[in-house]
């Protein structure tokens, strides 16, 4: 293959990935009006809240994509996971997700990667644990490094159907962008972990 096919080859591969997650928010979008008639005021102003979430990532997403976006931003890696759960709680009401924050840390990375990567992991964990099942997610400090943990108590990696192959791609990017690790641990038995390893940035003393 040569080498303008590669590119090009890669550039597709780069757009399919693209429009596979924005599917997805465009699917969370869609489930903020689910039942809206029958909702009252304060779950309606929540809903309000969490749709303005949204848009935010896909707009962070989207300014990746058409670099505008810093690929170098200093984050606040809590922060990033707290508003992507929040959404993906809501395409998800009958899951268990549950949250465990530790100590704060700072990492230089692309916001909109980190936004499609998380939302592909937590799809996984979804799609796994299925409709009823539970998903942790925790986010923690440990020596220089901030660690990002999604764990499901589903079937384990390579016992579901198979998706598009797309998300794993995106979390992938945003691990080798920042310099990070991922490590994906399953059985034996039930449930799957992903650990996203992220090296911190220290902060300037006043």
């Amino acid at each position: 293959m040569e080498a303008g096919d590669i590119r090009r080859e890669s550039a597709a591969a780069e757009f399919r990935s693209l429009l596979h997650d924005l599917r997805q928010y465009v699917g969370a979008g869609l489930m903020l009006f689910d039942d809206v008639d029958e909702l009252a005021e304060e779950e309606l102003r929540a809903r309000a809240r969490k749709g303005r979430t949204l848009l935010e990532q896909l707009s962070v997403v989207v300014d990746g994509a058409a670099g505008r976006a810093d690929p170098s931003e200093l984050v606040d890696v809590s922060e990033i996971v707290e508003d992507t759960v929040a959404v993906f709680r809501n395409g998800h009401p009958t899951l268990d997700v549950r949250t465990a924050y530790g100590s704060r840390g700072l990492c230089r990375l692309d916001r909109s990667r980190m936004h499609r990567a998380l939302t592909n992991v937590l799809e996984n964990a979804a799609r796994a644990a299925g409709d009823l099942g539970h998903v942790l997610v925790e986010v923690r400090r440990k020596a220089e490094d901030v660690l990002v943990e999604v764990t499901d108590d589903g079937r384990g990696f390579g016992q579901i159907s198979r998706g598009t192959g797309h998300g794993m791609l995106a979390v992938s990017d945003l691990v080798r962008s920042a310099n990070g690790q991922l490590t994906i641990h399953s059985g034996p038995g039930v449930g799957t972990q992903v650990r996203l390893v992220l090296p911190c940035v220290q902060e300037a003393r006043r």
